[in-house]
């Protein structure tokens, strides 16, 4: 397995995005999509993350020639001239299958070693109440800001509440 940045123009990822997505929202990672993902709406998302500016994406991959897409995870830098300390975390993802091997945990340590490299030292996400991430991300150290109720439908379309997260990180 290798984690490596993306290029905004390998498109040659896309299948493999499209298959981690619908993957991940298929098994109940709540992402912002609703049971079922097509493939086409998945595309899409892709494409417009390939093309944004200020979103750095990581791909964790499997096999040799990195064949398959096994993680993905997202920085968004802040771009607000008040914001340039900041980033926020979106879109962690990993296969159901693959989960529990630390890939998760891997994927945010290069998270967090670039977004140091870029002067960022506070990073924020949110997350589905007592989900599986929740959990992760209270391992990795970082800390609950709060909670929103009905702040978003999981993949089902059932309200659930979302915890607002921060971890300050060290220059390098």
């Amino acid at each position: 397995m290798r984690i490596r940045q993306v290029s905004p123009h390998e498109t040659s990822l896309l299948a493999g995005l499209v298959a981690l997505l619908q993957n991940g929202v298929q098994h109940g990672a709540s992402i912002g999509f609703l049971v079922p993902l097509s493939a086409s709406a998945a595309l899409a998302y892709w494409q417009n993350v390939l093309q944004s500016q200020g979103l750095v994406l990581w791909v964790a991959e499997q096999g040799e020639q990195g064949e398959q897409v096994i993680g993905t995870a997202q920085l968004d830098l802040c771009g607000k001239e008040n914001g340039q300390h900041r980033a926020e975390v979106q879109k962690l993802i990993v296969l159901k299958e693959c989960r529990g091997q630390g890939i998760a945990s891997q994927l945010m340590q290069h998270l967090e070693h670039f977004a140091r490299s870029q002067g960022r030292h506070l990073l924020i996400l949110d997350t589905q109440t007592g989900s599986a991430a929740e959990m992760l991300y209270q391992k990795l150290g970082w800390q609950r800001a709060g909670e929103i109720p009905n702040f978003a439908l999981n993949p089902a379309g059932l309200l659930f509440p979302t915890s607002l997260y921060f971890k300050l990180i060290t220059h390098p």
